[in-house]
Formats: structure tokens, sequence, C-alpha cells
């Protein structure tokens, strides 16, 4: 940090006039209460006039860089720019100061110090350039000079970043913002700026320059469904299955480790051989293997010189030693082990050697036969036991963000706290909730928000914060990025250890948090029931079912649902196409309401042929196509087996059975889409119809199932076998033909 004295304000690469220092009309100010940020008691508190800000005495969200807890401006060479950069950093941070305020094109919301720090550090490179130019002023920079700034930058960056492709519109517009906002401020700046009327790139937006375009929708792709699944369901079965048996092994080892230490034994005496002696027959009597060192001492062993084939290179001789003599020894010297070999030995090759963790370990189900029993883990040493624990973390936390659809500022903020008391709703069911802090587009620190989840979320983040022996007000997770730790998560599930446990392999493909949000999004927007029932298929029959996903409409999971609803929309408006497409080319539906449909598909066929366009009226027609099948779109809602279009609450079967007219939505699970006149089936639910007259003919057919249940069951089978005999009519399919299937 620098320090001011009566002439200068001292700097590394320079002293900065006191003068200069003294006519900024920030001078003298405390940097963090002038921006508001909330500070720990006994933090630092920078002054302006420092050209290094500590900033680690503000209360920052759990989930921030510790780099950007500093704003460092001593590395600008030229010390004029380096007071530029603090009067223009401090006018981003404290945007109501009266000087900024004067401002007409000034920003009026405060940046945080996360946005504070990116732009430090892009001022830093900016200014330096103007001085490695021969300029020893703003005032001398043109438009040529930033434009070679911007390729140069361009060109660096791409070779930090090695084979990650181009820099991105979104890293250029970081890098250039500063460039031009140099010539906003213009009037702020007490010693330079740049010549009156330049302005970079003049004419031009930043976002132009910079290539960066604003999207109406997301861009962010989901996961591949063939890495989706696989994950979600490993993540699942480790919470769920291996989660409280490495916790409790994890909570040995933590006690072991603790309680490890004492003095180092001298010498071998006779007293200690003849309990060597006794506990090394123990070994062999009992076929109780002896303890295995961490690989790291392995390691170490060897550059001290032990043979690569020595058969004690893996044996843990101090706690053999001091559970012999029952006594406690931090380790015993290699001199002293010689004296041990001749015992030890015998006892290595009769036995061997492994981890003291995870020895008869209790059984388990496999992730693919839950008939079959396995031991959880074959017995680990304490750095394996740690690598599972890292492991247990990544499943938890790709869990939390596949279930809730948390972005990683918020899972920064769970604490071990946050996991709330369940609450018993009505029916008897129980919601579960998390507490954490919406980050993003909110004032610096955050504001207290609620997340309702899912039992086995809430359940990922309890455990999370056992594995990270986490109190109340700490946090659950490590600062750790998703696509590290879903790397971590499929290694282990690829390795012998999750193949053991019939693990399905996960393959190679990107993940990260915004794109497992992106998918949860997709998932409750596509599958039948809408917005509240998100059914992610873990393996080959388990569903979890969302709820409460509307529970604050104005928190981030209603911001969620905002988007669910769109992706909705846009979806159903695709599924109406394709089956306005299969009209057309005359695969018609079936069903009882399929002559409504057809009703309609007719008047939108007339419409488009009353406004037949030519040849450059193309668009304009699909345009108009998009706008007609909106309007049925509407009225479609997804269910399993059919689609209903829910165009007449009281013609709704499922409406008038459950004694509720005048309601809004269709009720999916009372649904007989075979009786009601709103319903129709289209090929791509045939291979639906065909499982349930499958199943039943098996049950049928089975002499052992009871009498009373044939009679119940065999109408159903005729209905379900008359709904798909009316669908391969209707669509023209041959018999046994499978339809189309389109993903719902």
């Amino acid at each position: 940090m620098t320090r001011a004295t009566a002439l200068v304000v001292e700097s590394p690469a320079g002293p900065i006039p006191r003068q200069w220092a003294m006519k900024s009309p920030f001078a003298g100010l405390d940097v963090c209460r002038k921006a508001g940020w909330d500070m720990w008691p006994d933090g630092p508190r920078p002054v302006f006039d420092e050209d290094f800000w500590d900033l680690s005495g503000v209360k920052f969200p759990k989930g921030v860089r510790s780099n950007v807890k500093r704003l460092d401006f001593t590395g600008i060479i030229n010390p004029a720019l380096r007071l530029t950069a603090k009067e223009y950093i401090f006018a981003l941070v404290v945007p109501d100061h009266e000087r900024v305020l004067a401002l007409p094109e000034a920003r009026r919301e405060p940046y945080k110090p996360e946005s504070a720090f990116n732009f430090c550090v892009q001022l830093v490179r900016w200014m330096n350039f103007v001085t490695e130019q021969g300029m020893a002023s703003l005032g001398e920079v043109m438009q040529e000079h930033c434009e070679v700034y911007r390729q140069i930058r361009s060109v660096r960056s791409r070779k930090r970043r090695q084979g990650s492709g181009p820099i991105t519109p979104g890293t250029m517009l970081t890098i250039l913002r500063p460039v031009v906002d140099l010539a906003t401020y213009r009037e702020l700046f007490t010693v330079d700026a740049y010549r009156p009327g330049f302005t970079p790139w003049e004419g031009h937006t930043i976002s132009e320059v910079a290539g960066w375009e604003t999207y109406a929708v997301s861009q962010t792709p989901p996961v591949a469904e063939e890495v989706f699944q696989p994950s979600v369901a490993a993540a699942l079965y480790l919470v769920e299955t291996l989660g409280p048996l490495v916790a409790e092994e994890f909570e040995r080892l933590l006690e072991f480790r603790a309680n490890k230490g004492g003095q180092n034994p001298r010498a071998v005496t006779a007293k200690h051989r003849a309990a060597v002696t006794a506990a090394a027959n123990w070994h062999v009597s009992e076929q109780v293997q002896l303890l295995a060192i961490d690989a790291r001492q392995v390691t170490r062993r060897v550059k001290r010189g032990w043979r690569p084939d020595d058969p004690l290179l893996h044996v843990d001789v101090g706690e053999f030693f001091g559970q012999a003599t029952r006594s406690r020894y931090a380790r015993v010297a290699d001199h002293l082990v010689e004296d041990l070999r001749p015992f030890l030995e015998p006892v290595v090759a009769r036995v061997g050697v492994a981890g003291m963790f995870g020895r008869d370990a209790s059984r388990v189900p496999r992730a693919d036969d839950s008939q079959r029993l396995v031991p959880w883990t074959l017995p680990l040493t304490g750095d394996e036991l740690r690598s599972l624990q890292f492991v247990l973390l990544a499943a938890c936390r790709v869990l939390v963000a596949s279930l809730s659809g948390m972005r990683a500022g918020e899972l920064d903020e769970l604490t071990a706290d946050s996991p709330q008391p369940p609450a018993t709703v009505s029916g008897g069911t129980q919601r579960f909730k998390l507490g954490s802090k919406l980050i993003k587009g909110q004032e610096f620190g955050g504001v207290a928000e609620e997340w309702v989840v899912l039992e086995p979320a809430w359940r990922a983040v309890k455990l999370a914060a056992r594995l990270n022996q986490a109190r109340d007000g700490d946090r659950a997770f490590a600062r750790s990025p998703m696509d590290v730790m879903h790397k971590k998560l499929r290694e282990w599930v690829n390795s012998p250890a999750g193949q053991r446990l019939g693990l399905a392999p996960i393959p190679a493909g990107p993940v990260n948090g915004r794109m497992l949000r992106r998918t949860l999004a997709l998932s409750l927007a596509h599958r039948p029931g809408g917005l509240l029932a998100a059914k992610i298929h873990l393996k080959h029959v388990s569903v979890v079912t969302t709820e409460g996903y509307a529970n604050r409409p104005g928190g981030s999971q209603g911001n969620l649902l905002a988007e669910v609803e769109r992706e909705q929309e846009k979806h159903h408006l695709e599924l109406t196409r394709e089956a306005f497409e299969d009209y057309r080319a005359g695969r018609m539906p079936a069903g009882p309401g399929a002559r409504e449909l057809i009703k309609a598909f007719e008047h939108i066929d007339a419409a488009l042929k009353e406004h037949e366009p030519g040849t450059a009226a193309v668009m304009e027609a699909e345009r108009r196509l998009e706008n007609l099948l909106r309007q049925q779109s509407k009225h479609l809602h997804l269910q399993t087996a059919n689609y209903c279009w829910f165009r007449d609450p009281h013609k709704a079967l499922c409406l008038k059975l459950a004694g509720t007219p005048d309601a809004t939505k269709p009720l999916g699970g009372m649904c007989d889409s075979a009786r009601c006149p709103q319903a129709t089936h289209h090929p791509c639910h045939l291979p639906v119809w065909q499982s349930q007259v499958g199943t039943g003919k098996v049950f049928l057919a089975n002499p052992r199932f009871p009498k009373g249940e044939k009679k119940r069951l065999e109408p159903e089978v005729e209905r379900a076998q008359r709904v798909v005999d009316e669908i391969m009519t209707a669509a023209g399919t041959p018999s046994g033909g499978q339809g189309h299937a389109t993903d719902q």
C-alpha cells in the first residue's frame, strides 16, 4: 500500500505530485464508506489518495475470488494516468457523488467491487499501452491507437488462452469499455484526459465494436441428454446411498488424525519385540491386513532410497508399532524399520496391506440392479477417502444445480443452516426449502432468497455441509467451478470404483452451471404437465417431480419460471406445427377430440389459401401461419399419452369428474383421453399405448394373476387396443408400425 508524505504520494512506479492529488475532488475520501459497502469492524479502510485499495475489509459474498478484493493502480507507469484511473473507478463505485452527478452521460447505477476490479485491470493495460507508444498524455490518443490496441489485445488474449479459440465478444466488451468511458468522464479528470471532442470509435456503440449481440432468447445450450441423464443419476445415487457412509468414515478420519502424534521411538527394545511378535501373530491368525500409507508417503519413501519392490513400502510401520506397543508414535524412523522387518515381511506375505477406512464396508444395492448388494467401497487410505469426499461434494453440487436451477453465486451462498425445517402442506406432504442469497442483478452483498426444492436437493446441501464440517453460517460448498466439479464426478464414475457399483458411464461433454439451469428450464417446459412437473428420468423408471417452483414469483425461481414459460410456448407451437403438417400430409389425429382439431386445421388452411403469396412473400406467409398456429397452441396441454386442447372447461371430462367445471387448467392426473372430447392421439403417442397393451396382456396371460383383477384389467386392455388401432388407422400406419416419436 502506498503512503502519503508531505511532498508526494509514493508509488513504486514513480511519485504522484502532491498538488495533483489534492486537486482531485475525491482527495482524502474513504472509498468503501462513500461506496456504501458493508465492512468488517477491524478491516482496512482504503483512502482515495492511496494507489492500492485493499478491499479485504469489505463483507463480500462467499463466492467472490480473493484477487477481486484489491484494486491495484501501482502498475500504471505514468503517475498522471494513475490518478485518472483512480478517479474513473471511484466515479463508477460512487455515482451519487456531486461531481459525478454533474456529468450527463455518467452511469447512475453503482458498480460492484468485482466489476471495478475487472475495469481496473483493463485500465492498467490500456494506459501502459498509451505510455509504451511514446505518448505522455491521453490527449495524444487518436483513433488509430485505439484500433491498434483492439487488434493487439485480441491476439494477446488468444496466446494466453491456448486451445480456447478466439477471444469472446463479451471479454472484448470488458476490455474496450474503459477505453471508451474515459471520454464520457473527461470533465471529471484532474490531470489528464482525452482531448476535447475525441471519442474512440465515435458513431459506433461499444457493443458493435466488440462484436457483442444482445439476444432476445437464451443462447446457452442445454447439457446433452447422454451426459445429463447419467450425471444426475450418479449424483443422486452417491448422495442418497453413499453419502451418509462416506460422511461417517470421513469424520472417523478427522478424529484419527486429530489424535495422531507423539514421540518417535529411539530404539526397538526387547519389550517392544515381544509386543510386535504378538501383534504380528494376531494379524495372521485373524487374517487382518496391515494398514497402508498414502500414495504421497510412498513417493517420499522412494525418494529417500526405499526400493520400489520393498515388501514394506506400502506398510504404515509407525501405526503398526504404536498399536502393538499401545503407544502413540508419529512415525518410525527408516533405520528402525530394519529391526521390525523380520516380523512384518511374513505378515505382509500372508495377509497383505489395505487402507484403514472402509474395511468391513456395509453392503448397498448396485445402481443398475437393486437386488444385487455389494460393499459400498474397498478399503481406502486417508488420502483416498479425502478424494472420495471431494467426489461426494461434486455430486451434491451437481444434484442441487440440476434440480433447483440455482446459479453459481447462489450455490456459493448456501450455508450449513440453509436447509430449513420441512414444512407440512395440504395433503400431508412436505415442502423443502433452502435459504440463501440472490446475487445476480441485486445490490452489492445480495438479498435474502428462498428456494423450494426437491427433497434430494435439500438432503444434498445438508450432506455437503456435513462433509465440509461446516457450522452455522459456514458455507456448505467450497467455491469451485461447476465444470471442474463435474469432471471429478465423471472421472470417479467412469473409474473401477464407480463401475463396481453399477453406475452408467458418463460420456465426455461440456457441463457448467448455466447449461444445467437451461436444461432444467427445458425439462420443465417440454415434459407433460408443464411448469410444475419437471420429470427427470434418472434410471429406467425412476422419476422425480418438482414442487413449488412458483413459490416466489419475484424471486430467482420466478425468473426461472419466466424462462420456462417462454420455452413452453415455443415448444407447444412446434408440436402444433407438427400436428398441422401431419394433417396436411394425410396423417390425421385420432381420439374423441380429433374432429374439432381437424376443423381448426381446415380453418387455418383456408385462411392461408385466401392469402396465397407470391414468390416474394414466402416469409410473410410463414409469419401468418405461425400466428394462426400460435392461437391454436395456446390451448395445448401435454399429457403422457395424448394432447389436450383445452378450449372449453365445461367440456373437459377431468373437470367434470373432479367437480370443478370453472377451473382454468385441465387436471392431468384425472385425464381419460379415450373419452374426453378435447383429447387427441397422434403417432408420437403410439408407443405409450402399445406398451400399455403389451403390459396388460402379460398380466392376463399369467395364470397366477387373480381372476378378479383380470376381469378389471380386460376392459382396460381392450380400450388401449382400440386407441392403438385408431391411431394407426388415422395416421395410415401399417400394422405393427411404431409411428414417429416426438419429444414431450
